[in-house]
C-alpha cells in the first residue's frame, strides 16, 4: 500500500505503472515529474519500483471480504478471492502485465475488505464528529467538543462479565406493548428466548422493575402463536439514546411457555445465518479477560486472603507475581514462617470492618530488628500513631534508618468464595466442559471473608523525609509497643502464584546433569546438579544446604555438558541467586549480567534451538490445582485500584482504555468531576487533565521503549489538586512529580494545594504488558469468529496493540504524612468524602 506521504502525488502513480515495463517509462517519469524536487522524483522513483516488483505470494482473502471466496488457478498457484477481487486482479493484470508488490496490494484493499471497511468507517465517524465541532458556537467549545468525541476512552470493569443463558439475534419486528394504563406500538432491537430488547419512543416512560405484556403483531401474521394474552415481561434495564428509549426485558413464565420458547428456539436457529447474533456481551467479556491478563501479571499489589475459623481471622492464602513476590518474602521471618498474621492482627482487621465502609484504607509502616538470629517485626498504621502523637517522630525516625524500612498502603476489603466461579458467558454454554472450581479448591476457600491488598510503596525521597525525624535514644524502648512477639503456632499460609500461560520470560526444560559451585580457594566446590534451565536462567539442587542469598553471585561448572561442547567454555560461569528453597538446598539462578554474550546463555540458547522436540518443558504442579484461578477471581472482585492501558498505533503511543474494580476508584471520580449524572447514561470520563503535557507521548512512551517485560516498573507520582471554587475538570491541577525542582518545591506545593482545598496523590507504576495469552479467552474468542470473523481480528488486533499498563494507587495520606503538612487527616479525609460523594 502506497506510504501516506505519497497519496499526494497517486495520480502521477496512476499514469506511470502502466509504463513500468515500457522503453519510454523514464521520459514519462521526467515529463510527469518535472516540477517536482529532485528528493520527490528518487522517493516516487523507488516506489514505482516496489509495485512493480513481481510478486511471489499467495492471495487468500477467506475470511477477510465480505463476499464469496473461491479458488482462483493462475500460473500454477491457486488464490482464493471472491468477484471483486477477481475483478481487480484481471484488470491489473493488464496494467501492470505481471503479477506485482502493487497488484497484491491493491487485491487486498478492496471495497468489501473488513479491514478497510472498518477503517472508511472510523474515517466517517470522525468527519461527522469534527462536522459536528465545527457547527459549535465558539473556538473554546468546539475544541472541547473535539476532545470528547475524539478521545474519550474506554471503561473496562474488572470481574465483570455479562453472561447470557440463550443466543440474542439481531432482530427488527412491529410488536405491541401493553402496560397498566395503555397500549402503544414499539419495535425490536434484539430477540433471545428469555428475554428482549425494544425499541420505544422517549415520551413513553416505564421503570426497571415495572411489568409489560408484548404483543408479536409482525409475527403473528406469518405463523400461528396462540399467545392470544401476549407475553408477560419484566423491564430489567432502560437506555436513554436521542429521540428513543430501550427496555431491555427478561420474558416471565406463562400459559403454554415451553410451547412459545420452542418457537423462539426454533425460530432464532433456523435465522440466525440470515440475522446477525449479538455478540455485544461476548465481544466485552473477551476484551475484559484480555486488559486481565495483561493486568495481572505485573501486580505490584499483595493480595492476601483472610479466612475466619472458630471466630478467629486467620490469612490463609496469598497471590503472588515476579513483581509483588519481594512484599511476600519481606514478611517471611528468619525461619522461612509467614509473620502476616501478627501484621493483620484481629484488633487492625476490626478497626477497618468499624469503618463501615466497602473499602477501606490506611498506611502501614514496618521495619525488622534482628536479635541473637532471631528477627522481631515493629508496624503501625497511621491511624495507631495519630493516638501516639509522642512515639510517632520515634517510630519515623527509627525506623526509616534501618535497611528493613518499608512503607505500604493497606486496603481492605470484604470477599468471599463464591466470587471464586465467574461463570460462561457463552450462550447455551455446555455445563460438562466449562471449567468449574473443584472440590479441593472450594474446601480450602470456603471460609475466607476478608481480603487485605498490601501496596509497597517505599521511595528513598520518601525514606529520606521520615528520616529528618528525630528521637532520643531513652524513647526507643516505648516502641515496644509496637513490635510483635514471636509465635510458636503460626498457621499455614500458601503463596500461589498467579498462573498464565504467558507468564514467564521464557519456557523452562526438565534436564538432570552435574553441577559444581566454585568455593574459595580452600574451600571444595560444592557439587548437585540441575533440575531444570532456559536460556537465562537454572534450578539446580545440592548435595547439602548452602548459605546464599537473594543477589549473591555464584560460579558455576557444568562438567557432564562441557564433554559435549569445545565450542563454548562451560566453567566459572556467572550466575545470580534469586531464590532460595526452605531446605537450603534448592536454588534458582539466572544469568548474571545483562549482556548477550554469557557463554552459558549462548550454550543453552543453542541446546534448546537444536533439540527443542527432544526436551521435555517443566510444568507447574500446584498443591491445590485451580487455586491461583480462584483466587484470581476473587481478587477481581474486591480490588479498586484503577489501571490505565498503554497501546501502540503505528509509531504513536496513546492511552485510551480505563480499567477499574467493582468500587469506583477517588482517581475514576475525580476525571468525572462536574459532569451532570444523567439517569441511564453511560459513565463519561475525561483524561486530558492527567495526561497533560503529552504525558503519554513523551515521558511514559520514552520510559516504556527502554523497558523489558520482565522488569520492574517505573514510578511516577501524579498530584491533583481541587481548589474549593471547582466547578468542573477543567478547574482542577494535575502535575507530576518530575515537574518539581526538588523535594522542597513538592512540599510546598502540598502545603499550598491543602491551604485553598484538596490534595489528591497518586502513585504510577508503569509496566511493560506481556503478549495476549490467547488460550485465555479462546472459547469467546472462537464463538465471536463463528459469527462474524471480521469482528474477532479486530478485537484481537486491539489486544494486540497494548503495550503498557499503569497501575494507580491513592497515597495521598501517606503524602501528607511524609511532609508533616500541618494539617488535621481526619479533617481532609472528611472533606475528601464529601467532594467524593458530591
Amino acid at each position: 500500500m502506497t506510504a501516506p506521504d505519497l497519496q499526494a502525488y497517486i495520480g502521477i502513480i496512476e499514469q506511470l505503472k502502466t509504463s513500468l515495463n515500457s522503453s519510454n517509462f523514464e521520459q514519462m517519469f521526467s515529463l510527469l515529474t518535472a516540477d517536482l524536487p529532485k528528493s520527490k522524483q528518487f522517493i516516487l522513483k523507488m516506489e514505482l519500483k516496489r509495485i512493480g516488483q513481481r510478486c511471489q505470494f499467495f492471495i487468500d482473502l477467506r475470511g477477510l471480504v465480505d463476499g464469496d471466496v473461491k479458488p482462483y488457478p493462475y500460473q500454477g498457484k491457486t488464490h482464493y478471492m471472491d468477484e471483486n477481487a477477481i475483478k481487480v486482479f484481471e484488470q491489473g493484470l493488464e496494467q501492470y502485465g505481471s503479477f506485482t508488490v502493487g497488484l497484491y496490494e491493491e487485491v487486498r484493499n478492496t471495497d468489501n475488505n473488513f479491514r478497510v471497511m472498518h477503517r472508511k468507517d472510523t474515517e466517517k465517524r470522525v468527519r461527522e464528529a469534527l462536522t459536528r465541532v465545527a457547527n459549535g458556537n465558539s473556538e473554546l467549545e468546539q475544541s472541547a467538543d473535539a476532545n470528547e468525541l475524539l478521545e474519550q476512552p474506554k471503561i473496562i470493569e474488572f470481574g465483570n462479565y455479562i453472561s447470557r443463558r440463550d443466543e440474542r439475534m439481531n432482530f427488527s419486528i412491529d410488536v405491541a406493548v401493553q402496560t397498566v394504563s395503555h397500549r402503544f406500538t414499539a419495535s425490536t432491537s434484539d430477540l433471545s428466548v428469555s428475554g428482549c430488547k425494544i425499541k420505544v419512543r422517549k415520551q413513553q416512560q416505564a421503570k426497571i422493575g415495572q411489568k409489560i405484556t408484548l404483543f408479536f403483531t409482525q409475527l403473528e401474521q406469518e405463523f400461528v402463536l396462540e399467545m392470544s394474552n401476549g407475553v408477560p415481561y419484566t423491564i430489567v434495564d432502560i437506555e436513554q439514546h436521542d429521540q428513543f428509549s430501550y427496555w431491555r426485558m427478561k420474558r416471565q413464565p406463562a400459559t403454554d411457555e415451553n410451547k412459545f420458547s420452542q418457537f423462539l428456539q426454533n425460530f432464532i436457529n433456523g435465522n440466525k445465518r440470515r440475522y446477525k447474533v449479538n455478540l455485544d456481551n461476548v465481544s466485552a467479556c473477551l476484551l475484559t479477560k484480555g486488559y486481565e491478563q495483561f493486568y495481572l501479571p505485573k501486580l505490584t499489589t499483595l493480595p492476601i486472603f483472610i479466612a475466619v475459623r472458630d471466630n478467629i481471622a486467620t490469612p490463609i492464602s496469598v497471590l503472588t507475581t515476579d513483581h509483588n513476590k519481594h512484599c511476600w518474602q519481606y514478611f517471611l521471618d528468619e525461619q522461612h514462617k509467614s509473620v502476616l498474621i501478627s501484621i493483620i492482627n484481629t484488633k487492625r482487621l476490626k478497626t477497618r470492618i468499624d469503618q463501615k465502609s466497602a473499602n477501606s484504607n490506611c498506611i502501614l509502616y514496618c521495619f525488622t530488628h534482628a536479635v541473637k538470629g532471631k528477627l522481631f517485626y515493629y508496624s503501625a498504621t497511621d491511624e495507631e500513631l495519630a493516638q501516639t502523637p509522642e512515639l510517632r517522630g520515634v517510630f519515623y525516625g527509627f525506623g526509616s534508618s534501618k535497611p528493613s524500612w518499608r512503607v505500604f498502603h493497606f486496603n481492605f476489603s470484604a470477599s468471599s468464595a463464591q466470587f471464586a466461579d465467574p461463570g460462561s458467558v457463552l450462550p447455551q454454554a455446555d455445563e460438562e466442559n466449562t471449567e468449574q472450581v473443584s472440590a479441593l479448591v472450594k474446601g480450602f476457600i470456603q471460609d475466607i471473608r476478608f481480603m487485605v491488598s498490601l501496596t509497597d510503596i517505599t521511595s528513598s525521597d520518601s525514606t529520606l523525609c521520615y528520616q529528618k525525624y528525630t528521637y532520643q535514644q531513652t524513647q526507643l524502648k516505648l516502641l515496644a509497643q509496637f513490635g510483635h512477639k514471636k509465635r510458636s503456632d503460626i498457621p499455614h499460609c500458601e503463596a500461589v502464584p498467579m498462573h498464565y500461560i504467558n507468564l514467564r520470560a521464557e519456557s523452562r526444560y526438565l534436564y538432570k546433569t552435574a553441577i559444581e559451585i566454585q568455593q574459595a580457594d580452600d574451600m571444595p566446590n560444592l557439587t548437585g546438579f540441575s533440575r531444570d534451565f532456559s536460556a537465562k536462567g537454572m534450578q539446580i539442587e545440592t548435595e547439602i544446604p548452602v548459605s546464599f542469598a537473594k543477589g549473591d553471585i555464584i560460579l558455576l561448572n557444568l562438567p557432564e555438558l562441557q564433554k559435549i561442547s569445545q565450542k563454548h567454555q562451560l566453567s566459572a560461569l556467572a550466575y545470580e541467586v534469586m531464590a532460595v528453597s526452605k531446605s537450603r538446598t534448592i536454588i534458582n539462578l539466572k544469568v548474571a549480567g545483562n549482556d548477550n554474550k554469557h557463554s552459558g546463555q549462548v550454550f543453552f540458547q543453542q541446546l534448546i534451538k537444536n533439540n527443542r522436540s527432544k526436551l521435555t518443558q517443566a510444568q507447574e504442579t500446584p498443591r491445590y490445582p485451580g487455586l491461583s484461578a480462584a483466587l484470581r477471581n476473587m481478587y477481581l472482585q474486591s480490588q479498586n485500584n484503577l489501571q490505565l492501558f498503554m497501546q501502540r498505533k503505528g509509531i504513536r503511543y496513546e492511552i485510551n482504555t480505563v480499567a477499574k474494580g467493582k468500587t469506583a476508584h477517588t482517581l475514576h471520580h475525580i476525571m468525572r468531576f462536574g459532569q451532570a449524572k444523567a439517569q441511564n447514561e453511560p459513565p463519561v470520563i475525561e483524561l486530558n487533565n492527567i495526561l497533560r503535557n503529552s504525558a503519554a507521548s513523551l515521558q511514559f512512551a520514552q520510559q516504556l521503549k527502554q523497558m523489558k517485560r520482565f522488569e520492574q516498573g517505573s514510578e511516577f507520582l501524579l498530584f491533583v489538586s481541587v481548589g474549593h471554587k471547582a466547578k468542573n475538570s477543567s478547574d482542577i491541577e494535575c502535575k507530576y512529580s518530575y515537574e518539581f525542582a526538588n523535594e522542597k518545591a513538592i512540599q510546598d506545593y502540598v502545603s499550598t494545594s491543602l491551604q485553598h482545598g484538596l490534595l489528591f496523590c497518586y502513585r504510577l507504576c508503569l509496566m511493560r504488558t506481556n503478549r495476549p495469552d490467547i488460550e485465555y479467552f479462546a472459547k469467546e474468542l472462537n464463538y465471536i469468529s463463528t459469527y462474524a470473523i471480521h469482528k474477532a481480528k479486530l478485537l484481537e488486533e486491539e489486544l494486540w496493540s497494548v503495550v503498557g499498563v499503569l497501575d494507580v494507587i491513592d497515597i495521598s495520606a501517606e503524602i501528607i504524612l511524609r511532609y508533616a503538612v500541618n494539617a488535621n487527616p481526619a479533617t481532609i479525609a472528611q472533606a475528601k468524602l464529601a467532594f467524593l460523594n458530591s
